[in-house]
C-alpha cells in the first residue's frame, strides 16, 4: 500500500512543479503525425519531428494544431518548490596549528652569491 502512494505523491509532484506534463500530450504528437502521414505517405516520423521541432516556427495553416503538442509551449511558468530540511546539529572543532618559527638575516649577505662578476645577473652601474 505504501508504495503505491508514494508514486502518486511523486506523479502528483512531478506533474505540478516540472514540464512532466507535457509527456501527457504524446497522443496528440501521435494524431498529428497521423494527419501529416495521411497527406504526405513518404513523411518519417523523424521526419516530422525534426518539421515541428527543429525548423522555423512560421506559421501555416496548421499553426494551431502544431502549438498543441508537447513542448510547443509552456504551461507552468511559475513554478515553487519549498523543500523543509530538519535542523541538524553541527559540531566544530577547533585544532591548533603549532607555530613554526622562522629565521630571518637582516644583511643583504645572502644575496651577495647572485652578483658575482661573472654573473648575468648584477646590479646597476652608476656611469
Amino acid at each position: 500500500m505504501r508504495k503505491p502512494v508514494a508514486i502518486l505523491f511523486a506523479a502528483i509532484y512531478l506533474f505540478g512543479t516540472t514540464e512532466a506534463s507535457q509527456l501527457l500530450k504524446l497522443p496528440v504528437l501521435v494524431q498529428h503525425y497521423v494527419e501529416h502521414k495521411t497527406l504526405n505517405k513518404s513523411i518519417t516520423f523523424a521526419r516530422f519531428l525534426e518539421m515541428h521541432y527543429l525548423g522555423k516556427d512560421e506559421p501555416d495553416n496548421d499553426h494551431q494544431r502544431d502549438m498543441q503538442l508537447p513542448f510547443k509551449t509552456i504551461d507552468a511558468c511559475c513554478m515553487i518548490a519549498v523543500n523543509s530540511l530538519p535542523p541538524q546539529r553541527v559540531q566544530i572543532t577547533v585544532v591548533e596549528i603549532p607555530e613554526i618559527p622562522v629565521h630571518k638575516t637582516a644583511t643583504n649577505d645572502a644575496f651577495r652569491h647572485l652578483y658575482s662578476p661573472g654573473s648575468v645577473f648584477q646590479p646597476p652601474r652608476l656611469a
